[in-house]
């Protein structure tokens, strides 16, 4: 019981200590921290657009590049630039002036998904995870006859 009642007395204390802190902290963190998550979700959105518009021209690409510190992916057709997303002011010839194009990426074929690939370590354990468990299927099967 002694440590039940030292322990509420030591949480009552930093409550009153650091709480007026903890609710500043999460009333003036919240925005930055939704503006973060907000341009995440809006850089994967312009990559996907992208490529989306890449596979509907003939020979189509995107390169990434960086324009006034933002992520901007350009879409080409053969080697002409078509697109930009998000849309700049500037015009694509100046943004690809000192860009190697080599770098160009072709989209993914239509009704493929993204999936990341495991690393060896983790394919080659679950290939001998599954090899013992029907080593153990099989050795209860036949003991069930």
């Amino acid at each position: 019981m002694a440590g039940k009642t030292r322990f509420a007395k030591t949480a009552v204390a930093y409550a009153v200590k650091y709480g007026p802190l903890v609710y500043e902290a999460i009333k003036h963190g919240r925005e930055p921290a939704q503006r973060a998550v907000q341009q995440a979700w809006a850089r994967q959105r312009h990559r996907r657009l992208a490529f989306a518009h890449a596979a509907t021209v003939v020979d189509g690409s995107a390169l990434r590049i960086f324009h006034e510190g933002e992520q901007v992916w350009v879409v080409f057709s053969g080697d002409e630039p078509i697109a930009s997303y998000p849309s700049v002011t500037t015009p694509l010839s100046t943004l690809l002036q000192h860009v190697d194009l080599s770098l160009r990426t072709a989209p993914p074929p239509p009704g493929t998904r993204r999936l990341p690939s495991l690393p060896a370590p983790v394919v080659g354990k679950a290939k001998e995870l599954s090899e013992r468990a029907r080593k153990v299927l099989s050795r209860n099967h036949k003991s069930e006859d």
